[in-house]
């Protein structure tokens, strides 16, 4: 772990603390994080830390948004369904380096600059695939509650092919009760989370997709009547 500073300094930068609070929350993770510790880390009082975020939790929200910060973020294309997968991706690629840091993206709406900027992207794609306002709002917070379970189940070894144990218990069962779970052990053992993270990007796309299509959205036309989006 990193070593306290050895003596009380004055003047820190706010980004300085947050980094070293980025680094303690990724090493220890949240149940061995403290303010004080952070605070000895850096060389300063813990109010001073307190000062600079007002509170732990927006000190948390902070650290959340500085660990999006550190991967690759897309920027919006004209193509919704590649804007989607990529939002996804980077949402993962966090997950895998920063897995301690990542739950903290389940507690907050938005926790900053880049998670707003993730959150245009996604939003611009929903209403550029013909969502209306109100289904691309609920379906753009549902697109996030998938991509951060996944990887988070993903991180926490769900999302990985099953072992000898595993198998032997599954191979197990009632064959009569259980014949789909064992007729499917042989996939389970070599499951790929990458073929089946694009597999379930591809269900979500064609889900919005065929969404559109059965209540498309209206849109304005110069001389003010309404014209559906197919």
């Amino acid at each position: 772990m990193t070593e306290a500073k050895s003596r009380a300094r004055r003047g820190v930068e706010r980004s300085e603390i947050l980094q070293a609070a980025f680094d303690l929350f990724a090493e220890v993770g949240e149940i061995s994080f403290s303010i004080r510790k952070l605070a000895g880390i850096v060389g300063v009082d813990p109010m001073t830390v307190l000062h600079h975020f007002g509170s732990k939790a927006e000190l948390l929200r902070a650290i959340a948004d500085h660990g999006l910060r550190s991967v690759e973020m897309p920027s919006s294309t004209p193509n919704w369904r590649n804007d989607l997968k990529a939002v996804g991706n980077a949402y993962r690629t966090l997950a895998h380096h920063h897995p301690r840091v990542f739950p903290l993206h389940f507690r907050y709406n938005a926790t900053g600059p880049a998670d707003h900027i993730s959150s245009e992207i996604v939003y611009c794609a929903l209403r550029r695939a013909g969502l209306t306002d109100s289904a691309a709002a609920g379906l753009g917070l549902a697109f996030y509650a998938f991509v951060l379970g996944f990887a988070l189940a993903e991180a926490e070894g769900l999302l990985r092919a099953i072992g000898p144990s595993e198998e032997a218990e599954l191979s197990a069962l009632d064959p009569q009760t259980y014949r789909a779970t064992q007729d499917l052990i042989p996939a389970l053992k070599t499951l790929d989370p990458d073929a089946a993270f694009e597999d379930s990007m591809d269900v979500f796309i064609a889900g919005i997709a065929d969404l559109a299509k059965t209540r498309p959205r209206p849109t304005p036309v110069p001389n003010g009547a309404a014209q559906l989006v197919a």
